[in-house]
């Protein structure tokens, strides 16, 4: 229950009430649930931490529920599923920084070299996925897939085809039925068609996601859309309230992006 009420919490971003219940999910979990119980709910609290800008301790909790993976189910040690996606976005947070600062020309601070690994984690998520055929993962693992390869390739500026297949692959999160995860694949699909010259296609994702978000509501997003918009188009009163919205609900995941669009944006 306590987790289920996290999950809900950072959907509608009270991201610090997020963190308390997930923090409750697992002392919970500790008194007497299963193995896979204790990985879940680890899993859910170092997500809530990460949305909170917590990283080091999203971080410690990831390692800690992958070793408990590993011990759990030893022929497939590493976190999967949405456990799994959960992580990986984790991983590429410098990553999808780094691509972000190469668009902006703004100075690197952080690097693309988590990109490979994810790709890795991904591949191996993806297999799990197809092979019981678990719809909604295939379609996430794709989305990682299309993320980590476009912000691998994003130092040259260029489009790679392959994060172009994995973000058609991804469109299977409308198969899914599971609509509070397709607001991040519109945005990075925004982003891809944005480098490919198709300006309408961006916009029009863009707007599909902020429908979703706002209907959900969905303020994280919401967060997420609006910085998008600032940085793909240099719209100043996006980035405003990006930051309105990241600095209300305490995303402050986004607190480095957003301070290097504020960089950009003197040049706009």
């Amino acid at each position: 229950m306590a987790s289920n009420l996290s999950d809900l919490e950072l959907t509608r971003g009270e991201v610090s009430v997020a963190v308390t219940a997930a923090k409750q999910a697992v002392t919970f979990a500790d008194g007497g649930e299963s193995a896979f119980g204790k990985i879940t709910k680890r899993v859910r609290l170092a997500d809530s931490l990460h949305q909170a800008g917590r990283r080091a301790e999203s971080q410690c909790l990831f390692e800690d529920s992958e070793s408990r993976q590993a011990a759990y189910q030893p022929e497939c040690p590493r976190l999967y599923s949405i456990q799994g996606f959960m992580h990986c976005d984790l991983l590429l947070s410098d990553g999808e920084r780094a691509a972000w600062q190469r668009c902006l020309f703004v100075p690197l601070t952080v690097s693309f070299t988590a990109c490979d690994a994810v790709i890795e984690r991904a591949a191996y998520a993806l297999t799990i996925a197809e092979d019981n055929r678990w719809l909604l993962d295939i379609a996430l693992d794709h989305l990682t897939l299309a993320r980590a390869t476009l912000y691998k390739a994003l130092p040259t500026l260029s489009i790679p085809q392959a994060a172009l297949e994995h973000i058609t692959a991804a469109a299977g999160l409308r198969a899914a039925g599971d609509v509070s995860h397709l607001p991040r694949g519109l945005l990075t699909r925004a982003w891809l068609r944005c480098f490919s010259g198709d300006e309408p296609g961006c916009q029009a994702d863009l707007d599909e996601a902020w429908e979703i978000a706002e209907r959900g509501p969905m303020p994280l997003f919401q967060a997420d859309i609006q910085l998008y918009r600032a940085r793909l188009f240099r719209d100043r009163a996006a980035l405003e309230e990006a930051r309105r919205l990241i600095e209300k609900h305490g995303y402050h995941r986004r607190d480095g992006e957003l301070a290097d669009a504020f960089e950009a944006a003197k040049r706009w």
